[in-house]
């Protein structure tokens, strides 16, 4: 039987180019963390979409009306000529702090609102390569309250730009369940977003923000003559975790996660996009990576769904990472392209190697 497919994106892969403009004031940014040859080296990787993680609530502390400073605008200036030029999607995401004892303000609509009108103002007549998704995985907040926010931000932005996909994504991290109840934006260039990190007991493995530091030596798939011992004096947390990963840990429960938004994408007839996917690399093991990143990989594609993976250089990235040298010398490593590419990762996540 034949795999049913989502309605298309204007795009099809790339990757998250984060921590350059999240996390820093305006005047603590480096505009040259990424420079247009990373856009390249992206292009070359097969990519035709790159997102853009920026923490505007950050970038405009302490600035009245979150009024957007000049030097940030010269970054999203720079971004939008080299996807011009490179005929390469690049997606604004409003990001925010995801950790997990974080929540999403019930008064996020009044950064919301000012930022996207600055945005929506300056590039409604700039490329056509832009893409603004108007807030990444909010969460915390009320799925009512989220679906009027977003459905008000919508209508603002597309009243201001009538040219550019607008990306909107569910409260609850994204997930399926305030997908289904968000509006139907009933707009042909409307893109429904959601983020992948199933079994999350592997993806997230040993990563201390999602309280999973004594989680790790977790296989995929879950075989039981691999899995580690529960660790000692286990918490509540840790032992449900345990006693569902021999059925979340399967390839067949992470099959049926995408199925459900090629549904969604058909009943809305607007495409779906997988704006995040990835696991943490220094707890779980490289060829449990490798087959990870080939199996989600492939459901996406045989599913023509969009997907950028999270991330480029970082701890879920594709460039090799020597973790013991990282927490010995304190150190922040500084990858080459194309040496430093891990190419059994590259490969995993579909992309091209053949101009190496």
């Amino acid at each position: 039987m034949a795999v049913k497919k989502a309605v298309p994106a204007p795009f099809t892969k790339g990757v998250n180019f984060t921590n350059w403009l999240e996390f820093r004031k305006a005047d603590e940014i480096n505009p040259e963390l990424f420079t247009k040859q990373d856009f390249l080296n992206a292009k070359k990787l097969g990519c035709d979409v790159i997102r853009i993680p920026m923490h505007f609530e950050k970038i405009c502390e302490g600035i009245a009306d979150y009024r957007i400073p000049d030097n940030v605008f010269v970054i999203l200036d720079h971004i939008a000529e080299w996807a011009e030029e490179l005929k390469l999607y690049v997606i604004f995401d409003f990001h925010n702090n995801c950790h997990a004892d974080t929540r999403t303000s019930d008064t996020v609509e009044d950064v919301l609102t000012p930022i996207w009108t600055q945005l929506a103002t300056r590039y409604r007549d700039a490329t056509e390569y832009i893409v603004y998704e108007l807030m990444n995985e909010p969460h915390g907040i009320e799925i009512s309250l989220w679906n009027e926010i977003i459905g008000r931000l919508f209508r603002n932005v597309r009243n201001i730009d009538k040219k550019h996909y607008i990306i909107a994504g569910g409260a609850d991290w994204n997930s399926f369940a305030a997908m289904k109840t968000l509006p139907d934006f009933k707009d042909d260039k409307v893109i429904y977003t959601f983020h992948f990190y199933d079994p999350h007991t592997f993806t997230h493995q040993g990563a201390g923000w999602s309280h999973l530091e004594r989680v790790i030596n977790i296989p995929f798939p879950y075989s039981k003559d691999r899995m580690p011992p529960l660790p000692e004096n286990p918490t509540e947390d840790e032992k449900a975790r345990f006693a569902a990963y021999p059925e979340q840990g399967t390839v067949e429960a992470v099959a049926r996660f995408f199925d459900q938004y090629v549904e969604f994408s058909q009943e809305r007839n607007a495409p779906v996009f997988c704006g995040e996917f990835g696991c943490f690399s220094m707890f779980a093991g490289h060829e449990d990576r490798v087959n990870w990143y080939t199996i989600v990989t492939n459901l996406l594609a045989e599913r023509g769904i969009a997907r950028t993976s999270w991330d480029y250089y970082g701890g879920f990235g594709i460039f090799k990472m020597d973790w013991k040298a990282i927490r010995e010398r304190r150190m922040k490593p500084e990858w080459k392209f194309p040496e430093d590419l891990d190419l059994d990762i590259v490969k995993a996540m579909g992309m091209n190697c053949l101009f190496l």
